[in-house]
C-alpha cells in the first residue's frame, strides 16, 4: 500500500484484517519482478533483473550496446 500519512496506512489495515486474515509483511522490496528502492524523498522501481533476465532467455546477455540515435523529426 502506498499512502502519505501512516494514520491512513494503518486505518486501512486495521479495517480489511477485519474481514480477511493478513500478516503485516513488511516493507516491500520487489512486486512484480521489478526491485523497489526508497528513500524521503524517492521512489524508484527498477526492472535491471528482468531484463537481465530477458537478455539470457535470448542468448543475448554478453551483447554488446550500439548505439542508434533518432532521427531529429522525433
Amino acid at each position: 500500500m502506498v499512502w502519505a500519512s501512516i494514520h491512513e496506512i494503518n486505518e486501512l489495515k486495521r479495517e480489511l484484517s477485519k474481514e480477511f486474515a493478513m500478516k503485516d509483511l513488511s516493507v516491500a522490496k520487489q512486486i512484480l519482478g521489478m526491485r523497489i528502492t526508497r528513500d524521503r524523498k524517492d521512489f524508484k522501481l527498477s526492472q535491471e533483473e528482468y531484463v537481465k533476465k530477458v537478455l539470457s532467455r535470448f542468448n543475448m546477455a554478453g551483447a554488446k550496446l550500439v548505439s542508434n540515435p533518432l532521427p531529429s523529426y522525433f
